[in-house]
């Protein structure tokens, strides 16, 4: 159930309009339609929101990945609905989907089963742990180490926005019961 309704084209101001302008607009997604309802806080986390997610340090396939992964342990069916799309558009297998989302298993690669390790540390403990930073900066770049749980948090911090706020799905159906998981591979 919705707390706080996204602004309905006709019910925002100047100021909102021109700040979704770079999200689509009259059509801009609800959590943008919800967020910019407070407008200084909208201007200070969008450029930070897009730079995850337009200008990420990982290959598209890898920043999907960490973001489905987290999204899922933070039940954001929001975000699933979303980058569910998005990482099959950029390469994630509908089995590796459900094996992100907890409905199926997986034999992961190597950079993979380490980066699905981080997520779950940092979900589990809020660190990740020695044995997989030292794998993990065995294979990525400074850049990528910062990013990696800067990435993670972003989307805990948007699962908390989302679900607290109770911004509806996109879609047609506004239950969280409507995300439409990946079958698992036979």
């Amino acid at each position: 159930m919705s707390r706080i309704q996204p602004a309905e084209p006709s019910q925002r101001t100047e100021e909102q309009r021109q700040l979704l302008e770079v999200v689509l607009g009259d059509e801009a997604p609800n959590l943008f339609s919800t967020v910019v309802q407070h407008p200084a806080l909208f201007r200070a986390w969008l450029p930070f929101c897009l730079h995850l997610l337009m200008s990420s340090a990982f290959p598209a396939r890898e920043r999907e990945l960490l973001i489905i992964r987290t999204a899922s342990l933070c039940g954001s069916a929001y975000e699933l609905e979303h980058h569910l799309a998005l990482g099959a558009d950029v390469g994630l297998t509908d089995y590796e989907l459900a094996a992100l989302t907890g409905h199926a298993n997986q034999s992961w690669a190597p950079r993979d089963r380490l980066l699905v390790a981080a997520v779950d540390e940092l979900h589990a403990d809020h660190v990740i742990s020695d044995a997989t930073w030292h794998g993990l900066s065995e294979q990525l770049t400074t850049e990528q180490l910062i990013e990696l749980p800067m990435l993670a948090g972003h989307y805990v911090l948007l699962a908390g926005v989302l679900r607290s706020l109770g911004v509806p799905l996109d879609s047609e159906q506004a239950e969280p019961s409507a995300v439409r998981y990946p079958d698992a591979v036979k």
